[in-house]
């Protein structure tokens, strides 16, 4: 045999790659390229629950409030009076939904005992205009403000218009009686 000859085993084939130190290479290059992806995801979600904990927290905080100011309403009640601002039978049209609503309710307004007697005589001589207000207010409302629990934006606007049209703030609340509404 000739000294130049390669016996099999001796060494490895140029086909086959460097052997196991370029294996070894990219696995550690594949370690770090995941461990720095799993770092990113871990610091990303961290931070997520944290947020979410905070946010729970803040919830609470906002819940205590509102419970507060629902007890402060029951308490503002003893010197308040109801007075039957009306019935309304509404019937509102939808162009966007191609929808009438029909929108049915009793509405009442609470005010100052010493102010009942003004109110409602302030109500008697503008009663047409007071009930154009409600009226449009109504009908203007989206089917998201008539749908809220409490009709929060509804009972503001006609408030604001209310003492507006009455000409000096004597209604302190509104409330409905008997809502609905029916989507045709």
């Amino acid at each position: 045999m000739a000294e130049n000859e390669i016996t099999p085993g001796d060494e490895e084939s140029p086909i086959e790659g460097g052997g196991l130190k370029s294996k070894l290479k990219i696995a550690a290059f594949m370690f770090i390229v995941v461990g720095v992806e799993c770092g990113g995801l871990y610091m990303f979600f961290a931070n997520g629950d944290v947020s979410a904990a905070q946010a729970a927290l803040q919830g609470e905080s906002t819940l205590d409030a509102q419970t507060d100011e629902l007890l402060g309403e029951e308490e503002d009640i003893q010197g308040k009076i109801e007075l039957d601002l009306g019935n309304f039978s509404v019937t509102a049209f939808q162009p966007i939904e191609q929808t009438t609503l029909r929108i049915d309710f009793q509405l009442y307004g609470t005010v100052l005992e010493d102010d009942g007697r003004d109110t409602t005589a302030l109500l008697a001589e503008h009663k047409h205009r007071f009930r154009e207000q409600v009226i449009i207010i109504v009908r203007s409302a989206q089917i998201t403000d008539l749908t809220d629990s409490g009709l929060g934006l509804i009972k503001r606007k006609i408030l604001e218009k209310s003492n507006r049209t009455l000409g000096k703030p004597l209604l302190q609340g509104i409330v409905f009686s008997e809502f609905s509404f029916v989507e045709q």
